[in-house]
């Protein structure tokens, strides 16, 4: 062989190996390129997995009118959320119905969700000059008792919940305590409420306090009654859960005789009680804030879930904080869906979901 031809060969054999070298590196990009495509899928994963445990499937939620900024935690719970109740609607000085402009512009911003909409009435009083009276019960007196007045009352709720093409009403009607007179009009006013309701294909949930004397009411079967299982503790004692499984189901207990369907809202966020004796509530936002800024030291509370700490602020004033996150939430809620009840949640905003 010449060397030329020698030459030649060489020229082959290099060009043969840098090919070979060539293609087994592209050949090696293909693992990467999977490895990509893992990624993608435990992002989407990620963004797939919901908030609750999976058999979370049926949730309600309030939405208030205070505090809007909740379409994250909407976003986040997906198509775990199936309704959301707009709160609330109150009244004037003249005892009319109105809905505040917040929650009206609101409510036109999202009505196309995919979930159903309640408009939340409460027996809560604000006057022209910015008084108001809160869980009026001379209000619920004067609306319940007269029929005709009651007639007028019931057919305000559906005009309104018309109005603006809500799929339901909630009735949040508090502190009627032992009562009996208000509360057979009461009974009288929700069995009205739902016939016309109903006829018009319009939902009722109807809101009740754990103080409810149901051993000696008698509720119709049509609405969906709604049980607070919250404030065990709150501005008006010591420190404490919002809640914990046996106060859940004691409640569940005493609702037995209740026909229908029924369902339990929990509350989100907590209170901290101040050494001094003030009692403040929170979001899970805010209890997250002040750990960091005071560096405490958050405990689980083995009884109920929550999250406890204690801090002391710049003016040597010592704080205990008591609060609900996702777990805790999501504890109490598998008390309440074992029994094969809906769950409410109190509400959205200053929640910490992602």
């Amino acid at each position: 062989m010449g060397k030329r031809a020698k030459n030649t060969w060489i020229i082959i054999t290099l060009t043969l190996i840098i090919s070979m070298f060539l293609y087994g590196c592209s050949k090696e990009k293909n693992p990467l390129e999977n490895s990509n495509k893992v990624q993608v899928g435990e992002i989407a994963a990620i963004e797939d997995k919901k908030i609750f445990d999976e058999n979370i499937d049926n949730l309600s939620a309030w939405i208030t009118y205070w505090d809007l900024d909740v379409q994250g935690e909407i976003k986040s719970l997906d198509k775990q959320l199936k309704e959301a109740s707009y709160f609330a609607a109150y009244f004037d000085s003249n005892n009319e119905l109105i809905m505040p402009q917040l929650l009206v512009d609101y409510y036109n911003r999202t009505k196309d969700e995919d979930y159903t909409k309640y408009l939340t009435i409460v027996n809560d009083k604000i006057n022209s000059d910015g008084t108001s009276s809160l869980k009026d019960k001379d209000l619920l007196k004067t609306l319940l008792t007269d029929s005709t007045l009651r007639s007028k009352h019931v057919k305000d709720i559906i005009s309104l919940a018309s109005q603006y093409g809500f799929n339901g009403i909630e009735i949040d009607y508090e502190q009627i305590k032992d009562d009996m007179e208000l509360w057979n009009n009461y009974l009288l006013f929700i069995n009205e409420l739902y016939d016309e309701s109903n006829g018009i294909g319009l939902k009722l949930r109807v809101i009740l306090e754990p103080n409810v004397p149901f051993d000696v009411l008698e509720f119709i079967e049509g609405p969906t009654y709604v049980m607070m299982c919250y404030n065990l503790h709150g501005g008006f004692s010591e420190p404490g859960e919002k809640a914990n499984p046996q106060f859940i189901k004691e409640l569940m207990d005493k609702m037995e005789s209740v026909p229908g369907s029924k369902n339990f809202a929990i509350a989100t966020g907590g209170f901290n009680w101040a050494s001094d004796g003030k009692v403040t509530s929170l979001s899970e936002v805010e209890a997250k804030d002040l750990i960091k800024e005071y560096s405490a030291k958050e405990e689980r509370d083995n009884k109920s879930q929550c999250i406890v700490f204690k801090y002391t602020d710049e003016d040597g004033i010592e704080h205990e904080v008591w609060y609900a996150d996702k777990n805790t939430l999501n504890s109490w809620m598998q008390v309440i869906k074992e029994k094969g009840y809906g769950i409410s949640l109190w509400r959205l905003g200053g929640n910490v979901f992602h």
